[in-house]
């Protein structure tokens, strides 16, 4: 009797193997299939189905699928409300474009009768304002997409090279080195004008003799600028508000604006990557990391 319990016991307790085994199989199948199915919404937005069935991993594919309908609602929202903010901020560009060209011409003609202190000084002022209208308007049509981006692989040595040679004129007391070498797919001429910001902050924020370092790093996914000068760094209470739309540092130069560091961030955004700011032993280091993305991904 008791070897036909233990044989029954025994037959049960397979069963009850085979039937967790083949839940644990099912499962692992649906997750698995779950995961690629969130893996190509990040990739290429395609949508998670809908469940119909019952059951708790019924539910958790549906509530991903509501939660991946969230994020692309939100998206075309932030999209529509950077829209409307370029748009609104145009407007008053363009509005404030006439009555500065106005300004400027009887500025001009009253400089070309009476020259004077008075008139030099409110011709700077004019070209400052019509110089920080049009960088805000950059700015914002950055971000909200208005400006296509056209990306090709680029050897970032020859593009820091280049901008070296031309800050070496502008700034001849300054030591600028660049070295290392990579590679990425970028808009060259955007990436230019966000790594000259920054080359451009650093020669104006150390001494005449000053020092500035750009090193390239290239990883397998990634590839990183750095550039760092001797200038002593900003105080700590500035360093998270640097990127941020017209802050000037304590000792900024009188003509900037404080939005050349704001349109870097912007643009070094749209290439997926990320901008920091630190205090290193010598002065300020800013360091930009960009993926590498492949050609057929959409970006």
């Amino acid at each position: 009797m008791k070897d036909i319990f233990l044989i029954i016991a025994l037959v049960i307790l397979t069963v009850l193997c085979a039937v967790l085994l083949a839940l644990y199989i099912i499962n692992k199948k649906k997750t698995r299939a779950l995961t690629q199915s969130i893996d190509k919404f990040i990739k290429d937005g395609t949508m998670t189905e809908l469940s119909t069935s019952d059951g708790d991993f019924a539910h958790l594919q549906s509530n991903v699928c509501e939660l991946e309908t969230r994020l692309i609602q939100e998206r075309e929202y932030t999209k529509l409300e950077a829209k409307n903010n370029t748009e609104f901020i145009s407007d008053i560009s363009h509005q404030l474009k006439t009555p500065l060209a106005g300004l400027r011409l009887y500025c001009e003609m009253e400089h070309n009768t009476t020259p004077s202190s008075h008139t030099e000084k409110e011709l700077v002022l004019i070209s400052k304002m019509e110089k920080l209208i049009y960088n805000v308007l950059k700015l914002e049509k950055i971000r909200s997409d208005t400006y296509v981006m056209n990306f090709e692989e680029t050897e970032l040595s020859d593009l820091l090279l280049d901008l070296k040679s031309e800050f070496s004129t502008l700034f001849p007391q300054k030591e600028i080195t660049v070295t290392g070498k990579g590679s990425f797919r970028c808009d060259k001429a955007w990436l230019r004008e966000a790594l000259g910001n920054v080359i451009k902050n650093a020669c104006e924020h150390t001494k005449a003799d000053g020092k500035v370092d750009i090193l390239i790093e290239q990883a397998e996914k990634s590839v990183s600028v750095i550039i760092e000068d001797n200038g002593g760094g900003v105080p700590e209470k500035e360093l998270p508000m640097l990127f941020r739309r017209f802050h000037r540092t304590e000792n900024a130069s009188p003509d900037s604006a404080g939005i050349g560091l704001s349109i870097t961030k912007a643009i070094v955004e749209k290439h997926h990557g990320t901008i920091t700011a630190e205090n290193s032993e010598k002065g300020l280091r800013v360091a930009m990391c960009f993926p590498i993305i492949d050609a057929n991904l959409k970006i």
